[in-house]
């Protein structure tokens, strides 16, 4: 069988699984490495995420290429590696260290007990332990945690003979060999070189002359979201991590990055959701863990919801005698919240973005509060005329306002603008919340995905219902109905 294809749009994920285990199967050792010589590894760890049988997996270990048998290590999952590990002898173990670079084994045993990282550690060899010890001890979501000690440094004064030499024995190893990362005599970071630069340059020339002074790098305690914007900025690939005497100690590569992103972009949507970080796939993450992640904010934003519950006790009389009044609080409640949660994700994406300057809000402000108007305005004049519509075809059961005025017309009339003229109040109190948050959360330094989402939501509501029974009961003459 020969397998001519190298992306999942042309192998679905099942019929891959299904080759490769009837391969392992009937030890067909050609075909297990056909796959994959020309199948990325990623796709092969997908295609065999479900598989708990470490005699099948050890057999993949057996046959392949140990530099393609630690690719597919570092993408399984915990449980998987967890597995192998333990299924390995030393011997074995060391090889799979050998063919992985620093991060990824860092990676790996993050998420294992502890026994099995001290296992881990205690076969490393020295050199790749040491590596492993430092991107353990950095702390979590930092530029030291997440970079790789893999990398090709020179001194200024390497020719470019001499520098394409080095690369040849020693680029293998590295986890880049596009961006060269020249230093002094002292270690300190001078330059970068990049790979075509170095090709076309005159074999006598020194990297000092033909390196770009004007890199970019960034501090081993750097936020992982900060470094990932320095990347979409300046367009790189590979980025050196220096500590505090700008000395370089890894580098950050855009595969890093792409990580950082996703892992980023979840975190945001789960916090705006209102769910705790969700750290593994949804169909590996155990139903216990799911309800602990949802609970907590469930309740606390219950409890907060405590404001709106006194608020409607509080008109609990207007509410008894004109039961029509509590027919329209969940289309105010819900309006003001999906008017202000689009204006926080604006916001949030933005300044996630680094699209505002600090001194921006103002700006910010006064857009959102014509924005508002504008919506509001038109809202509004819609709600009138669709309440009205409701009203009239009997959607909406009008029974309680002929119950206290013979002029059923006009009631209709002052229902439906009460309905209106709060909602164009609350479009502009929602929007203006929903702008604010977000600075509000950066000034103090919390993450804005995580306090303006739900916060935005329930402040709306408690400001939707003041608004609308402050209207009721000073604007609207309550006396017309008999009240």
């Amino acid at each position: 069988m020969h397998i001519i294809c190298v992306s999942m749009e042309e192998i679905e994920i099942e019929e891959l699984k299904e080759q490769l285990l009837t391969a392992i199967e009937k030890r067909d050792r050609k075909t297990v490495i056909e796959i994959f010589d020309t199948v990325p590894n990623i796709d092969i760890a997908e295609a065999m995420d479900d598989v708990d049988d470490v005699k099948i997996l050890l057999y993949i270990f057996k046959v392949v290429n140990n530099e393609y048998a630690a690719e597919f290590f570092a993408e399984l999952s915990s449980d998987q590696q967890k597995l192998i590990i333990n299924a390995f002898s030393d011997k074995e173990l060391v090889d799979l260290i050998n063919e992985s670079y620093a991060d990824d084994i860092t990676d790996a045993i993050q998420q294992l007990p502890a026994n099995i990282v001290n296992r881990v550690l205690k076969v490393c060899p020295k050199e790749m332990r040491n590596d492993v010890n430092k991107l353990l001890n950095y702390k979590e979501d930092t530029a030291g945690s997440v970079m790789t000690t893999e990398y090709i440094e020179m001194k200024e004064d390497t020719s470019v003979k001499d520098a394409i030499k080095l690369i040849r024995e020693k680029g293998r190893d590295a986890e880049t060999v596009y961006t060269i990362f020249v230093r002094d005599s002292k270690r300190t970071l001078t330059g970068t070189v990049d790979l075509d630069d170095l090709i076309f340059a005159k074999e006598d020339e020194i990297l000092s002359d033909i390196m770009n002074k004007d890199f970019v790098s960034c501090n081993v305690n750097d936020d992982q979201e900060d470094v990932a914007k320095m990347f979409k900025r300046y367009d790189l690939t590979a980025m050196a991590v220096t500590n505090d005497e700008n000395k370089i100690v890894g580098i950050i590569t855009i595969d890093d990055i792409v990580d950082i992103i996703e892992e980023e972009t979840s975190e945001d949507i789960a916090h705006m959701a209102a769910i705790s970080d969700m750290s593994d796939p949804y169909l590996k993450t155990p139903v216990h863990k799911l309800v602990l992640k949802c609970v907590p904010w469930i309740i606390a934003l219950m409890i907060l919801q405590v404001f709106s519950t006194l608020i409607l006790s509080g008109f609990e009389a207007e509410i008894g005698k004109f039961a029509i009044l509590a027919v329209f609080t969940p289309l105010i409640m819900d309006a003001g919240g999906n008017s202000g949660g689009q204006t926080t994700t604006m916001i949030v994406r933005s300044l996630s973005l680094d699209e505002f300057d600090k001194n921006d809000f103002w700006k910010v402000a006064w857009k959102e509060l014509r924005v508002a108007a504008v919506i509001g305005g038109i809202v509004s004049v819609f709600a009138f005329g669709w309440l009205m519509f409701e009203m009239s075809v009997g959607i909406v059961d009008t029974k309680s306002i002929s119950d206290v005025t013979t002029n059923v017309i006009q009631g209709k009339l002052l229902i439906a603008a009460l309905v209106g003229g709060t909602l164009f109040v609350t479009m502009i109190i929602s929007r203006m919340v929903g702008c604010s948050l977000p600075f509000l959360a950066k000034l103090i330094k919390l993450d804005p995905a995580v306090v303006c989402g739900p916060f935005t939501t329930t402040i709306v509501d408690i400001v939707s219902l003041i608004t609308y029974f402050l209207i009721w009961t000073q604007l609207i003459n309550p006396s017309f109905f008999g009240l």
